[in-house]
Parts: structure tokens; C-alpha cells; sequence
């Protein structure tokens, strides 16, 4: 016997606009480092996120611990993650200003990943510190925005409230 688990068409087009992500990743990022088009693209990506979770909580569905809402922060670290790091690389002048905007939205992006002590989420995290302490220029101990990460493991509540501080943000 076997159970029949429903496909909500929201699942349905969360797995879609990962895929998408992923391959925006694997085309803009990782193979030809059109850091623009990843820039952009990511972007709208992004968008869609912020505008889906504006108006989930503008209906009253707060975000619940389920598969679909866990999947929703997972992929939404990987793009703020992605999306900043496309933007940093993409500057020419590399200020003040924008190391500090962008340590702070990969600060974001690792306190969205829920269930951050899992392999592949450590993994993940692993990333972003590494981006994180290359913008620090050694001013932090290696290793400690991971440890402090990994220290904090947010439960998916939290997750969501720094989700909340980013959207916040964009509305700045």
C-alpha cells in the first residue's frame, strides 16, 4: 500500500523556481561568471519570493514548520546568498558601503538556512562564510561567522524573521 502525498500547485512552482535558481547558479555563476545577467535574473527570482511571503502574511498565513514553508527559506538563503554575491562581484569600485551592505546580506542569507547543523545546509553555510570572511579581509577569526551560525541554529521561526529583516530592507 502506498500513500499518495498531494502536490499543491505552490509546491509545484516552489520546485520549479528552484530549478530555476539552480540553474541561473549553474550557468551565470558557476560556468561563465556573467555576474550581471545573475545579478538580474536572480533578482526577479528574489522578487517573486518577497512578493509571495508580502502577501501570504498580508492574508494572515503566517509561515507554519512544513515542508513547503522549510523549502521556501532554503531556497530563499541561496538567493539573497547568490543575488549578493553577484552584485558584489559585479562592482568596480568595491567601497565601504557596499562590503558592509553585502556582509550584511550574507549575514541574512545564513541565518535563513533552517536546519543548519544538516550536511548539505552546513555545506551551504560553509560557502557563505568563506564569501563572508574573503569581504572581512581577515578581521575575523577563520571560521567564526560558521561557528557563530552553527552556535545560533535557528530554529525555522527565526529563520523567518531574518527573512522578515530582508524584505524590510528592500523596502529601504
Amino acid at each position: 500500500m502506498t500513500t499518495k502525498v498531494p502536490m499543491t500547485n505552490e509546491a509545484v512552482k516552489l520546485i520549479r523556481l528552484k530549478e530555476k535558481m539552480d540553474e541561473i547558479i549553474f550557468n551565470d555563476i558557476d560556468t561563465s561568471q556573467n555576474w550581471e545577467r545573475a545579478y538580474l535574473s536572480l533578482g526577479e527570482l528574489l522578487e517573486r519570493f518577497v512578493d509571495y511571503y508580502n502577501t501570504a502574511v498580508a492574508n494572515d498565513e503566517s509561515p507554519k514548520e512544513n515542508t513547503f514553508w522549510m523549502m521556501f527559506l532554503d531556497i530563499s538563503s541561496k538567493l539573497i546568498f547568490f543575488h549578493s554575491l553577484s552584485y558584489y562581484k559585479m562592482q568596480t569600485e568595491k567601497s565601504v558601503k557596499v562590503i558592509e551592505e553585502v556582509k550584511e546580506l550574507f549575514t541574512i542569507a545564513a541565518n535563513c538556512i533552517p536546519n543548519v547543523q544538516k550536511i548539505v545546509n552546513a555545506q551551504f553555510l560553509n560557502e557563505i562564510a568563506s564569501s563572508y570572511e574573503e569581504l572581512e579581509l581577515l578581521n575575523v577569526k577563520e571560521g567564526s561567522f560558521e561557528r557563530t551560525i552553527l552556535n545560533q541554529n535557528n530554529k525555522p521561526q527565526t529563520c523567518f524573521e531574518h527573512f522578515s529583516k530582508f524584505v524590510q530592507l528592500l523596502k529601504k
